[in-house]
């Protein structure tokens, strides 16, 4: 007889919602800003009118997730009617134990699968992990308490998985909370939106970021943290995700490249494009996007007042704009974006794309 397989020899599943070895939003007990958020669902916890369903909305990596677990948290710990304003729980707490092993019967977590077949997540949240909440829902809850679904990212859904969700947004069962964590919440369908009730994060002010970033990664120096603090925006979990990833040297050799110009400094150019082109995922052409396009952006803003808070990045935005127009770098920004698109649709050469936008800013600034 062939050996049983062991369970502890099973490799767990990448987690759509959770960035490299980062702890995941359910296991972050640390809330840095967002008091009046957390005390506005407090209140409605209290009032016994809390609303079905919920919106957080707000920039990635702001804290929407790590809020929406702290108050799934808080509602099944404490219940609705003695729930804190600042939604603590101690993190030895047997229930918040359960919930950050998933193992809660009352809290089922909806995001985007993982495809065995090509290896990577879904690039949409399908209709087959909505109608997952009908499982939760159709079930009593322990000690008559609330279930609770979190869909992250909810502006991840497919058309066909909003559509399935409408069906319990419209008819809600007793007791049942839905929390949905919208990067984009204008993205959801008007229908989806006026069936919840909103709640928009707003990115940190620098005195908060700065102490997030202390607790958070405390062994980095005062130098970089002010370089994350501005890449990042106020949004303390965009920070932590570009040191995980490696985007702080992207960033380096992004700028690095563009402060060459008007002509390209071939050597560090074709090492840009290696690297990006050996990345995988986040660490690939989706980084290098997504930090080019924020450079760009930037450089865009300050020429109406908006200064980079990036430490050294406004002498390179004003050179920048000094050798071409600013509707040549929007051209640019748009270009990027739509060659991102092709890429990942057609999966094209990921170092060429990263010569060729450069060529063009090359071609521009002459």
């Amino acid at each position: 007889m062939a050996p049983r397989p062991r369970t502890l020899d099973v490799e767990p599943l990448p987690e759509s919602d959770r960035v490299g070895d980062l702890p995941h939003p359910r296991d972050q007990f640390a809330l840095f800003g967002h008091e009046s958020e957390a005390a506005t669902l407090a209140a409605a916890a209290r009032s016994g009118r809390l609303a079905h369903a919920w919106i957080l909305g707000g920039p990635k990596g702001v804290g929407k997730a790590t809020l929406a677990w702290r108050f799934a948290r808080a509602l099944l710990v404490h219940g609705s009617a003695n729930c804190p304003d600042d939604l603590s729980v101690p993190s030895d707490h047997p229930v918040a134990r359960r919930i950050s092993a998933l193992a809660h019967p009352d809290v089922m977590l909806i995001r985007r699968p993982w495809d065995q077949d090509r290896k990577r997540h879904r690039t949409e949240l399908p209709i087959e992990e909505v109608r997952r909440l009908n499982g939760l829902f159709s079930r009593f809850a322990s000690d008559d308490g609330y279930r609770i679904a979190i869909i992250d990212a909810a502006d991840d859904m497919n058309r066909a998985a909003e559509n399935a969700l409408l069906k319990t947004l419209e008819e809600p069962p007793r007791r049942a909370l839905l929390l949905l964590v919208a990067h984009v919440p204008g993205a959801l369908l008007p229908t989806t939106r006026s069936r919840c009730r909103s709640l928009t994060l707003r990115p940190l002010d620098a005195p908060t970021m700065d102490r997030a970033l202390a607790t958070l990664a405390p062994g980095l120096d005062r130098d970089t943290s002010a370089v994350l603090a501005g890449l990042a925006e106020g949004c303390p979990g965009r920070a932590l995700e570009l040191v995980e990833v490696g985007g702080l040297e992207l960033y380096r050799g992004i700028t690095g490249v563009l402060a060459s110009l008007p002509r390209l400094q071939g050597e560090a150019l074709f090492a840009l494009a290696d690297k990006v082109a050996r990345g995988t995922g986040e660490r690939g052409l989706t980084l290098f996007v997504q930090i080019l396009s924020g450079v760009l952006q930037r450089l865009v803003r300050g020429a109406y007042g908006s200064p980079t808070q990036v430490p050294g990045e406004a002498q390179l935005a004003a050179r920048l704009r000094s050798l071409a127009p600013l509707e040549g770098w929007v051209g640019v920004w748009e270009n990027l974006q739509q060659k991102a698109i092709d890429a990942d649709a057609l999966n094209l050469d990921k170092k060429q794309l990263v010569l060729n936008t450069f060529f063009e800013m090359e071609a521009l600034v002459r």
